[in-house]
């Protein structure tokens, strides 16, 4: 950047050389002092190393003034010559040689130090190679398992087309099956139709049969009948002594069952007891829930009182930053204006320079012409004083502009490692979330992942903080060396200036004598415009002063703006704090939630059970009381079983009287029973024929169901292995998405780690610049102190 400046100074040196001024007047110094207090606030430093060659100041006999003339004129310099340079310029031949050994280790230390860093550069475009390796192995894997993915995800498509198959042949089979058994159940109830035709006609048979055997035996009995009368009675007296034995066995039966009735109306009495209980218990559990929840919604009440404060404390940050901006504009304008009085009164002390020095040339040309020439070389004498003078303070910004720019190479390092630690921060931070997203539910294991992540996020929150704060630094210190980089060009242009006027000096010399006559009428004119500028120069060294006093006091007042940010920014963190406790709080009151929500649950499941067994419990009462009443009416049957036997025995004696009566009635029957015997034995003979052939159609039908059910039960199992087969496949493929996004977060991890050594790449190659930028700086001032030394001490 200052490279140009020091070609423009260098060409400009042979005509410096050659200046002659007036000396400069007390008055002069003190204010060119103040101009530089101004020019270079305390707040400022420097930043690069820059600047023209000092340049050997001209000895009283003129021997540099000889050398730069012969080089200018014939473009070499007598050897004698510039042994004579050189001997009179010894002491300043030493001190340039000395320079030149000074930066010739400049320049070995910034060659060194370029050399480490395209070391470092190796090493990381070798780290990025293997990055880029391991990330396309990472693909490769993530691709592989992709394809896998495709592979499973295909086989499965194709067995769920297979199961659909198996399932519609499943579903045509079973149809064909249902309408054949449909069919057998006709066949079979065609059957069971004529089995009851067959069977109604066997029981008429067998009941023509019976009643011809009971004809038979009643005509036997008929006849026995008035030896068996006497039988018959005695037996009717036994049925009923049996009659009355099972009376008293079923009035036992009554006793117990209304024992049962009392017991399960003591279990009923139990149940509803407990039942009470239960649903205490339930309404004591649900006011538990009721307030936990309340607590949750006091919790979030106080959480978004926080928030709110912390954000106040933020905008209260943001708004004092505001005023610090406002105060450091305010401080650059003042500035400005301070500059803007500094260069009026520099230019009214030119202007009054300049009056004198043609006063004292206007005076001088009243003197002999030696003593023109005297004063001409006194005024090169001041000038190359002025010119040192200048050289000197340009030192000074140059040094504390290598300062400034080692202050900002240090901050650029130091951003260079925040940004490489957000980086790894922000990869940390998107593998948490991914495994959270991952878990479902409120898990401890989850819960502490979330915890990890917010102290990551806040450990990013802090460097960003940080990064900001380096940005902002690396501005202020950049503004500064563009501010030294304007006052070193303003300087750069005095020197210029002074040297521009060494030059008309020197063209003033020849005419000298031909102007004295017209400088001594002009002498009184000068000396009245000289007192008019000087009159003038006091307003103008007013307003410098109070420029520089508004510059002081807006200092001052951002100091204090900046003094309070600490403490507002502690309130921040103090609040966020706080939002982070009440966090915690509320997560707490939620965790406790799920507890009292499932003993909720459980008491109401504890209460339906319990109805559950007070419905049991009355059942078994109601079944204890309907026994209880079977017995009754059992006990009632069977006494009025043995009214209706005791009632009997005058029939019997009838029946007995009347049996001889009716024996030869009853042979009659007899032959008739024979007759009608025959006629169903023919219709019985019919009917097992058309049983037969039915059962013969139900075989073949049969036949046909079997082999049916066993393709079913085939296809059943079939059906069974593939949904089994699918329920693997799927378990496949679940695997195989946890493998994908294992994957994919190694290419995330390794995608981010080379975005941080690419940014780490970029950030050495712009150190190399700068260093290659202060080496090329460095070698120019070595070729400008060679040509200095090679023309004994003088500048060329």
């Amino acid at each position: 950047m200052f490279r140009s400046t020091e070609t423009a100074v260098t060409t400009t040196a042979v005509a410096s050389l050659a200046c002659r001024a007036q000396p400069a007047t007390a008055w002069t110094s003190p204010r060119q002092r103040i101009a530089a207090a101004v020019l270079v606030p305390a707040a400022l430093a420097g930043m690069l190393l820059a600047g023209s060659p000092a340049l050997a100041a001209s000895p009283a006999n003129g021997i540099c003034n000889g050398v730069v003339n012969q080089l200018a004129h014939r473009g070499t310099v007598q050897e004698n010559l510039l042994k004579a340079a050189a001997k009179k310029n010894a002491a300043q031949i030493a001190t340039l040689t000395a320079d030149r050994t000074a930066l010739q280790g400049q320049a070995a230390d910034l060659n060194a130090q370029i050399d480490q860093i395209n070391r470092q550069l190796a090493e990381s475009d070798a780290k990025d190679a293997q990055l880029d390796t391991e990330m396309k192995t990472a693909e490769a894997v993530l691709s592989e398992v992709k394809k896998k993915q495709a592979d499973v995800a295909g086989q499965l498509s194709d067995t769920d087309k297979a199961l659909a198959d198996l399932k519609a042949q499943q579903t045509g089979i079973a149809s064909e099956l249902a309408g054949l058994q449909e069919r057998v159940k006709a066949a079979q109830a065609v059957k069971a139709d004529l089995d009851k035709l067959a069977h109604d006609a066997q029981r008429q048979v067998d009941a023509k049969a019976a009643d011809l055997a009971a004809a038979q035996t009643q005509l036997g009995a008929l006849q026995a009948a008035a030896d068996s009368a006497g039988d018959a009675v005695a037996g009717k007296d036994a049925e009923i002594t049996v009659a009355q034995s099972e009376l008293a066995t079923l009035t036992t039966k009554a006793q117990e069952a209304a024992t049962s009735v009392e017991t399960a109306k003591d279990a009923v009495t139990t149940a509803e007891a407990t039942l009470a209980e239960l649903q205490d218990a339930g309404a004591a559990a649900q006011a538990e829930l009721d307030a936990q929840q309340a607590k949750v919604a006091d919790a979030h009440v106080a959480l978004s009182s926080l928030q709110a404060a912390a954000t106040a404390a933020t905008d209260a940050v943001t708004a004092k930053q505001t005023e610090v901006t406002a105060a450091k504009d305010e401080l650059t304008n003042l500035q400005g204006a301070a500059q803007a009085a500094v260069d009026a009164v520099a230019g009214k002390d030119a202007e009054i320079a300049k009056a004198q020095g043609e006063l004292a040339t206007l005076q001088a040309g009243q003197k002999a012409a030696s003593d023109a020439v005297a004063a001409n070389q006194a005024a090169i004498a001041t000038n190359a004083a002025a010119i040192a003078d200048l050289q000197s303070q340009i030192s000074t910004l140059n040094a504390q502009i290598a300062a400034k720019e080692t202050a900002r190479n240090q901050t650029l390092g130091q951003l260079a490692a925040l940004q490489t630690q957000k980086s790894d921060l922000e990869g940390q931070i998107a593998a948490l979330t991914t495994q959270i997203d991952a878990i479902h539910g409120n898990s401890k294991e989850k819960r502490e992942l979330q915890d990890q992540r917010t102290a990551k996020q806040t450990q990013l929150a802090s460097v960003n903080t940080q990064i900001a704060d380096k940005n902002t630094l690396i501005a202020g210190l950049s503004g500064d060396l563009a501010t030294l980089q304007g006052q070193v060009d303003g300087l750069n242009a005095q020197l210029t200036a002074a040297q521009t006027l060494s030059s008309e000096l020197q063209k003033q010399a020849a005419p000298l004598q031909a102007a004295l006559d017209a400088a001594k009428t002009s002498v009184a004119g000068k000396q009245a415009e000289i007192g008019a500028l000087q009159g003038q120069l006091a307003a103008l060294e007013s307003a410098v002063t109070a420029a520089n006093q508004a510059v002081t006091g807006k200092q001052a007042q951002l100091d204090i703006l900046t003094g309070q940010l600490p403490a507002l920014q502690d309130a921040v963190t103090t609040a966020e704090g706080k939002v982070a406790a009440q966090t915690g709080v509320v997560a707490d009151l939620e965790a406790a939630l799920p507890d009292l929500v499932d003993g909720v649950a459980a008491a109401k499941q504890e209460i339906a059970d319990q109805q559950l067994i007070l419905g049991a419990r009355n059942a078994e009462l109601t079944d204890a009381q309907q026994k209880l009443d079977a017995a009754s009416r059992a006990v009632d049957a069977k006494k009025q079983d043995i009214a209706d036997l005791q009632g009997q025995l005058p029939g019997l004696q009838a029946e007995w009287d009347a049996a001889k009566t009716a024996v030869a009635a009853k042979q009659t029957d007899v032959v008739a029973l024979d007759r009608e015997m025959d006629s169903l034995l023919a219709q019985l003979t019919d009917v097992n024929g058309k049983i037969a052939a039915a059962e013969g159609d139900v075989l073949a039908l049969q036949g046909r169901v079997a082999p049916l059910l066993t393709q079913l039960n085939n296809l059943n199992a079939d059906v069974t292995a593939a949904e089994a087969e699918m329920a693997g496949l799927q378990i496949q493929l679940t695997t195989l998405d946890t493998q994908l996004t294992a994957a994919q977060g190694v290419l995330r991890d390794l995608e981010a780690q080379k975005k941080a050594n690419k940014d780490a790449i970029a950030a050495q190659k712009a150190t190399v610049k700068g260093l290659q930028d202060k080496l090329g700086g460095v070698q120019d001032k070595i070729k400008a102190l060679d040509g200095t030394i090679v023309l004994g001490g003088c500048a060329a």
